[in-house]
């Protein structure tokens, strides 16, 4: 049942919040022990959170009674929150994240805390890929990605620094929706890259996402990239229709030959599905000038976080993974200097792509190499989701099939920045056009 579905059916009487969270308690206690999904679950409490949702004037509000993951970098009051290391195992915030409390305001629960890796970085944590626990669910938002897909709550939130929702979404078979830049406070998320950290949602559909999304958005005093540059355009909710078929400049990407072979099969039956339906479809090669936008965005990460855990390193590092350490220690060689040319790179690029964007309504492209790869030590690569945090442009993947081993496949659709509205209204069209469906896991 999608967000809108469950909102009418809650506001008329036909389902009751306890009786749904009820079904989500039964269903994580059958699968959970397998997937793994969760931080922090307390059925006991999800149930009192139900209950206190019960009735009254709360039934008008856009997310009433909807239980929520919400990703384990991001504060909770009362609730661990343990950024996926042991430094922070017995942390519990005094206060939670501005998004957190604006979910809560608008009706919804905090049903669980799910799984991050290490201060969302590489180092794993324990989930499993829901549609075969022989795989990873992607990273560093693995938790939300798998609750979703294994139906244990009907939305999640997760944060991005390279390729955090977009790949994990698309390794488990759900929507995933990194919004613009700016548009989601980081009030209370944990900072990996303040000049690439965004927050986005993961839902079992465009509309949903958006839906979702649109709940979470607006300007924030403190996080000041909510406010900067044009403001965010609002989002119509319901989702309004494109009202017509879509221009589509499809972009491969220097990084094409790291697609694999069924990924490649599954992206040109996708585009010649959404050219037959009526989209005006055209090839963009990226001009040479981007050959070098996976090193610039590598190097403001690691510089970023150089600065920001300076502070933690200076006390913890013997409690940080040999891989963020080794993050810190190449930051920390980078001069302000060339951080300066780095961030002077990318308002290149975003230049670049906002022409691109006069003749086009979005970019079609790859979400992630293929299938969600085996074994649980990786969490896959970022290669096809990282040009579009750098330069800070809405995306959403959706699936689009099937690999070999029967693991999902996704689209990625990316829009201009700071116009989520138009992006998620091309994507909504090709959802339509492509018709998948990957249900729930564990059914």
């Amino acid at each position: 049942m999608g967000l809108r579905a469950l909102h009418f059916a809650f506001k008329e009487g036909r389902l009751t919040v306890p009786d749904y969270v009820q079904a989500l308690n039964e269903r994580v206690a059958a699968l959970e022990p397998e997937i793994r999904a969760f931080e922090w679950f307390e059925p006991a409490r999800a149930m009192a959170d139900a209950e206190e949702r019960s009735g009254g004037i709360l039934k008008d509000l856009p997310l009433y009674g909807v239980p929520v993951g919400v990703k384990d970098i991001i504060a909770t009051r009362g609730i661990p929150t343990r950024m996926g290391s042991r430094i922070f195992a017995n942390h519990v915030p005094a206060r939670s994240a501005g998004l957190v409390r604006r979910l809560e305001a608008l009706g919804g629960i905090v049903m669980a805390k799910t799984v991050t890796t290490e201060f969302a970085f590489r180092q794993p944590g324990k989930t499993r890929n829901p549609w075969h626990t022989g795989h990873t669910p992607g990273g560093s938002s693995s938790g939300s990605a798998a609750a979703v897909a294994a139906g244990f709550v009907p939305v999640a939130i997760g944060t991005q620094t390279l390729g955090s929702v977009i790949r994990p979404a698309a390794f488990c078979g759900v929507v995933g929706y990194k919004p613009s830049y700016g548009a989601i406070s980081r009030d209370g998320v944990f900072p990996f890259s303040r000049t690439l950290d965004h927050v986005g949602v993961f839902a079992r559909s465009v509309e949903d996402a958006a839906w979702f999304g649109a709940c979470l958005m607006g300007i924030d005093p403190r996080d000041e990239s909510t406010g900067i540059r044009a403001p965010m355009r609002s989002l119509s909710v319901p989702l309004a229709s494109l009202g017509h078929a879509p221009r589509l400049a499809v972009v491969r990407t220097p990084k094409w030959s790291l697609a694999s072979e069924p990924q490649r099969a599954n992206f040109e039956h996708c585009v010649a599905a959404l050219r037959d339906a009526g989209a005006v479809v055209r090839e963009v090669a990226l001009p040479a000038s981007f050959n070098d936008a996976w090193a610039v965005v590598g190097a403001i990460m690691d510089c970023d976080a150089a600065r920001g855990f300076a502070s933690l390193e200076s006390r913890h590092r013997l409690q940080m993974s040999p891989a963020l350490t080794d993050l810190l220690d190449r930051g920390k060689r980078i001069t302000p200097e060339q951080h300066a040319r780095n961030l002077a790179r990318r308002e290149e690029y975003r230049r670049w792509l906002d022409g691109l964007h006069d003749g086009c309504d979005a970019i079609a492209t790859v979400p992630a190499p293929g299938e969600a790869p085996p074994g649980l030590a990786n969490t896959g690569d970022a290669v096809f989701c990282s040009l579009w945090s750098l330069t800070g442009l809405p995306a959403i993947t959706m699936p689009s099939g099937r690999g070999p081993r029967g693991l999902p496949l996704g689209l990625q659709v990316v829009g201009r920045y700071r116009e989520d509205e138009r992006a998620l209204q091309v994507a909504a069209w090709c959802e339509g056009v492509l018709g998948v469906r990957m249900g729930l896991a564990g059914d």
